[in-house]
């Protein structure tokens, strides 16, 4: 009896400044992946201009089975894929779906931070359009900001989001945030 392949999100190392080569090659040979794209406003000494860049510089995301993961490595742009211990890691669908809301609903600019941050409350969000997302809270002068932790490359996104759009999460109760300040 054949099994049904699983296909699994993973995170593969481009060559420099061509994870958007690598990202039409994939997808030239009917790969899905997904290229998270912002907006970042570029100054030169006579000019300055929006520009569309890669949010993880050298990276790509795949979601493959067994079938295609080798194909990936062979695709031109590809080094390898982001792995511990020797093993390719897998990156759970949620958090490609968090980054993909995250892009799309954001109305403040997403920045990516490869700081340990301290771990601080667990928190949902209940309202807005990041609803059902759930992070990690950081006080910053009055605000909160949502953190969405991607343990699997070692990064976080963050962006400001206002203490009534969050609940708290704990075992025995659910509380506001703002009840908290």
């Amino acid at each position: 009896m054949l099994e049904k392949s699983k296909y699994q999100w993973y995170a593969v190392y481009a060559r420099a400044n061509s994870e958007k080569k690598l990202f039409d090659n994939l997808q030239a040979k009917n790969i899905e992946c997904y290229l998270p794209m912002r907006k970042v406003l570029k100054y030169w000494s006579d000019r300055k201009k929006w520009v569309e860049e890669p949010l993880f510089k050298s990276y790509v995301f795949v979601k493959v089975s067994n079938k295609e993961f080798f194909t990936v490595l062979n695709t031109g742009g590809a080094v390898c894929y982001i792995s511990f211990g020797c093993k390719a890691q897998s990156i759970p669908e949620n958090q490609i779906d968090n980054i993909k809301t995250f892009l799309a609903h954001s109305e403040h600019e997403i920045t990516v931070s490869h700081e340990r941050i301290q771990r601080g409350a667990s928190v949902e969000v209940i309202h807005g359009s990041f609803k059902g997302i759930k992070g990690e809270v950081i006080n910053i002068l009055g605000q909160s900001r949502l953190l969405v932790r991607i343990d699997s490359m070692n990064c976080s996104l963050y962006t400001n989001i206002e203490k009534d759009e969050v609940m708290l999460l704990e075992e025995k109760q659910i509380s506001k945030v703002s009840e908290l300040a």
